[in-house]
Parts: C-alpha cells; sequence; structure tokens
C-alpha cells in the first residue's frame, strides 16, 4: 500500500495532475497493488485526459478509502514531499537550488528537529535567487549543511 500512499500525497503535493490519474492507478493494478478497490479499477480505466478532474480525484479518495488509508492533510502531504526531497538531494536526482525552493515551501512551526534544521540552513537569504557574491560562500556551506541532514536520515 506504499504505492498507492505514495500517489495520494504526490497528487495532493501536485506532483501528480489528475490526468494522469487513471494511467497511475493502471499501473499501480499492473504491479498487483489495489486491486481489491473497485474506485481504483474504475480510475484505472479511465481516459484521463479531457474528463473532469473533480470525478477522477473522487476515484482516488474512494480508492483510498476502499483500501483503508488515511485522509492525507496539509501536514503530511508537506512533509513527504520534504522526504522525498532529501532523497532526491542525496542521490542526485535533483540540485540544491531546487531543494531550497522546495524549502521554502515548508511550515517550520509542524517540522521535525531533523527537518527544521534541513530547512533552515539556508534562512540567511530570502531565496536561492538572491544570494549575490558575498553570499556564494553561504550557498556553499548551505549545500554542505542540506546534503549532510538528508544523508543523516533524519528527513
Amino acid at each position: 500500500m506504499d504505492s498507492v500512499f505514495a500517489l495520494l500525497w504526490r497528487h495532493a503535493a501536485g506532483r501528480v495532475f489528475p490526468e494522469d490519474l487513471p494511467m497511475a492507478a493502471a499501473d499501480l493494478l499492473a504491479r498487483g497493488v489495489g486491486g481489491d478497490s473497485p474506485a481504483l479499477c474504475e480510475l484505472a480505466g479511465r481516459r484521463g485526459r479531457g474528463e473532469p478532474a473533480d470525478e477522477l480525484r473522487e476515484l482516488l479518495r474512494q480508492a483510498a478509502e476502499d483500501l483503508g488509508l488515511p485522509v492525507l492533510d496539509g501536514e503530511i502531504v508537506e512533509r513527504c514531499r520534504l522526504y522525498e526531497t532529501a532523497v532526491e538531494l542525496t542521490s542526485g536526482e535533483t540540485v540544491p537550488d531546487q531543494v531550497a525552493v522546495e524549502a521554502w515551501r515548508w511550515i517550520a512551526g509542524n517540522a521535525t528537529e531533523a527537518e527544521r534544521r534541513f530547512v533552515a540552513a539556508y534562512d540567511e537569504s530570502c531565496c536561492p535567487d538572491c544570494l549575490d557574491e558575498e553570499a556564494q560562500e553561504l550557498a556553499r556551506v548551505w549545500v554542505r549543511e542540506v546534503t549532510a541532514v538528508a544523508a543523516e536520515g533524519g528527513v
């Protein structure tokens, strides 16, 4: 069910668009996941493009209910997004500037200590684009700190 949960949060985070939900559902079913959800099966049979987004979202919500998965609130979605970003950073799939953009979306009040360190590593500048020549050393330090925190597995 981890892959269904991942689809749920990735959709809630805007990383999977409604028109892409049918293909994602079909992929899950092809991998033997979620076949006992009538809603997931129905979603997998939809075209996606040209269909009402609300109907596709509702089928995904019903599939989650069928499978006993929780309703995702904003905090869970943002935490999952941050974890995925940390994994992408440590694997080299993303670069620190992209991580900084993700970090600005995180609400520090809801973060764990490791997550706060991950986000706070770049708090000396208002955004990645604001780094001038004098701030280049700060950027290098930030890259080392964020990479170290992500590699610790604490995020």
